[in-house]
């Protein structure tokens, strides 16, 4: 089976958040298990830079097609991708793909892509990840552009992909029928956390004391809640803890430092590749405050660093982490309820372990993207041509 995916950022891209990082793993898993994988992105790299890379390029097995985008400030601030020649691009397969797979909603590289497929009648499934509903900003805008640029991509898939149990219930308020609708999570690479890296290099880098690390790590958004995690380090109510705030502004980050804080709260930038496990290898608790969340990996990721996890509970990870017992759940903007799990899982070290090691066997058992992989590929099967 030829498989497209389509996303408008790729590796090495991260600024965009976990996309990139769902799409390359899915699509490697795939390649393993013998199909042919197309990926269809654009160069956006940050807001001021492109990927630099070839524009029909093999990244372990996937053919990777790139295309210009326009403007990547207009992209990384306002969520705006502007591709030029995708279908030139695309044209390039011919009529070898069987089906076409979308993520994210809102960007006209999916305009493109499915103005391409319906010349070839290629069925498409799209995984929106959190984007079908208008919510956190522009909701106006977000309006404007489903009434009248981008509202028959989820109604022309054959499938739509939610990634929670929550994600099927905002594909049912987005008048989804239930039948179109397959609820598969993200996958994480459990050989990225095979061979961790040793303890102490992150703690050194930013000059931290011995003290316990609480981090959050993932983009800064209005939604995430580090506000309320900076909030809950205010004084010395955790003692000699330290919080770490890892990640690239996407709006929000001048909201969390205008908290007062001391000199126990870390602003880090963003953290990628090897440094990204290295924070997580000492990290002593992980906070995830986020709000709409469908799904998450950061949290999963901590549990396969070792780090036991405090998930808000409005969030698509809150679901899984409270079924696998394997983290703390707190209500979204609770600042006291944060303090008080940070503190319980640094005083009782005995059950914070225990909650690391069911998260552990459960991302090894259900999140592994061979088995994504395996339930994708129902999926692509029963749509494809």
């Amino acid at each position: 089976m030829h498989i497209l995916q389509v996303t408008p950022y790729f590796p090495p891209t991260w600024a965009f958040g976990g996309i990139p990082r769902i799409v390359d793993g899915l699509s490697r898993a795939l390649v393993e298990k013998g199909h042919s994988v197309t990926v269809l992105t654009t160069d956006a790299f940050d807001e001021s830079q492109r990927c630099g890379l070839a524009n029909d390029r093999d990244h372990h097995g996937v053919r990777v097609l790139t295309v210009r985008n326009r403007s990547n400030r207009v992209a990384y601030r306002h969520q705006l991708f502007l591709p030029v020649g995708v279908q030139e691009a695309l044209d390039t397969l011919g009529s070898t793909v069987d089906v076409m797979h979308l993520h994210g909603h809102r960007h006209l590289l999916n305009n493109e892509a499915v103005r391409w497929a319906a010349s070839y009648a290629v069925p498409y499934v799209l995984t929106a990840n959190g984007t079908l509903l208008r919510h956190e900003r522009k909701v106006g805008v977000k309006w404007v552009w489903d009434r009248f640029v981008s509202g028959h991509v989820p109604k022309g898939a054959a499938k739509l992909i939610a990634v929670s149990s929550a994600d099927v219930a905002r594909h049912r308020s987005a008048g989804i029928d239930a039948g179109r609708v397959e609820r598969i999570p993200n996958g994480l690479d459990l050989g990225e956390f095979e061979a961790l890296p040793e303890t102490g290099a992150f703690r050194a880098r930013l000059g931290l004391h011995e003290g316990p690390v609480v981090t959050y790590l993932g983009r800064v958004s209005p939604r995430k809640g580090v506000e309320h995690l900076v909030r809950a380090f205010a004084g010395e109510e955790l003692g000699d803890a330290q919080l770490v705030i890892a990640g690239n502004d996407m709006g929000a980050m001048g909201t969390a430092k205008a908290e007062p804080h001391g000199s126990n709260v870390h602003f880090a930038g963003l953290v990628e590749g090897d440094d990204r496990l290295r924070l997580l290898s000492d990290t002593d608790v992980l906070v995830y405050p986020s709000a709409d969340e469908v799904f998450g990996l950061v949290p999963f990721e901590g549990l396969l660093c070792g780090a036991p996890v405090v998930v808000a509970d409005d969030c698509g990870c809150g679901e899984l982490i409270a079924e696998a017992g394997a983290g703390l759940l707190v209500r979204y903007g609770d600042i006291e309820g944060i303090r008080s799990r940070i503190r319980t899982l640094l005083e009782d070290r005995e059950a914070a372990q225990a909650m690391v090691g069911r998260g552990r066997r459960y991302v090894r058992e259900q999140l592994g993207f061979s088995t994504i992989a395996d339930r994708h590929l129902a999926v692509y099967r029963e749509v494809a041509r």
